[in-house]
């Protein structure tokens, strides 16, 4: 597997992956297929543009992604948002996951002080992940999501860059 930054030319690809995960894991995200099947590739083409976005490749094809937005305005600047991280089934427990949060993290450090998440109450995997990476919940958001008439929490996690 390889790493890489994604570009505009990525933007079929990274929405591709990303409504694939919303559809194939619709407890785990916040948002349905559908609100990333609505999005126009040039505003796709634009978010990569604007935020840090990293991809894992399997040979040519885009297998896992990861996004880094910072936070605007003067008293939250020194905060980014993880957001978005999806690695396809077959490809967990090679290392691809560990790819993407270290470049995320790596391009964090020196530009803000605090990276943020959020992640379903009821994923284990993925809070256990994020875990060990160092972050730390700080509290939840209940009923943050409504899917198929149920509420799913959320739990926020932070780590603090050194």
């Amino acid at each position: 597997m390889k790493l890489r930054r994604l570009e505009a030319a990525d933007a079929p690809a990274f929405q591709r992956l990303r409504i694939e995960g919303f559809a194939l894991q619709p407890r785990e995200f916040r948002y349905a297929p559908e609100d990333e099947a609505d999005m126009p590739l040039t505003e796709v083409a634009a978010r990569l543009a604007r935020d840090f976005v990293v991809g894992v490749f399997q040979g040519d094809t885009l297998v896992g992604i990861a996004g880094l937005t910072r936070h605007g305005g003067v008293k939250i600047n020194h905060k980014a948002l993880l957001w978005g991280m999806y690695l396809r089934a077959e490809f967990r427990g090679e290392g691809g996951a560990d790819m993407l949060m270290s470049a995320i993290l790596d391009h964090a450090r020196g530009r803000v002080e605090i990276v943020t998440l959020t992640a379903m109450k009821d994923n284990p995997r993925a809070l256990a992940f994020y875990r060990r990476w160092g972050f730390v919940a700080y509290g939840a958001e209940p009923a943050a999501v409504k899917y198929e008439g149920s509420y799913f929490d959320e739990t926020l996690m932070s780590l603090r860059l050194g």
